[in-house]
């Protein structure tokens, strides 16, 4: 849809009779999601921006999530950068048959963002970014499995991008408060 959309001049045009029968022209391609050349730090943050631009657009399950937490305020999901895995991570990668769809899919694998099956690790799951306050890095990544209600047994919910676990800090209300509530 997304493509057809781009093709056809943006959201919601309608497609353009075609007077002549088959129209043919060459397949369409999603715009790269990762460039090749990206660092390790560069793919964490373009996957993370992917899976906000996916919670804003189209993440009705875990805007629902977020509204019964009371959390579905627009301006907490932009300051948080909050997102949603929907399983369309693969759509927008080069295809797994191409080396360069192959190089990117193991690197990210090795950052955590894959499973070595080629599936997303966070799918199904609204992701929670940790932040660099200085620089706006992604540090960590942990994800709440919302689409899947019961995970399967030994499957847990809460999932963690691997490395160390690092707190949580809004510096802007440290310095602007009295009292610190640390949780």
């Amino acid at each position: 849809v997304e493509l057809l959309r781009s093709w056809n001049g943006g959201a919601g045009a309608p497609l353009a009779p075609v007077k002549d029968g088959v129209r043919r022209g060459t397949p369409l391609q999603a715009s790269p999601l990762v460039r090749r050349d990206a660092t390790d730090q560069q793919l964490l943050n373009q996957v993370v921006d992917y899976y906000h631009r996916t919670l804003t657009g189209d993440g009705a399950e875990a805007l629902a999530y977020l509204s019964k937490r009371g959390l579905a305020s627009s301006e907490v999901i932009d300051r948080f950068k909050l997102g949603f895995a929907n399983n369309t991570l693969g759509y927008r990668l080069p295809k797994k048959t191409w080396k360069e769809g192959q190089e990117v899919r193991l690197r990210l694998a090795s950052i955590g963002l894959m499973r070595d099956t080629g599936h997303e690790f966070f799918g199904g799951a609204l992701v929670v970014p940790i932040l660099d306050p200085e620089n706006g890095n992604v540090l960590g990544v942990y994800g709440r499995r919302i689409v899947d209600a019961r995970p399967r047994e030994g499957q847990s919910r809460h999932l963690y991008l691997k490395g160390p676990h690092r707190g949580v800090w809004n510096v802007e209300a440290l310095s602007a408060s009295r009292e610190v509530t640390v949780c």
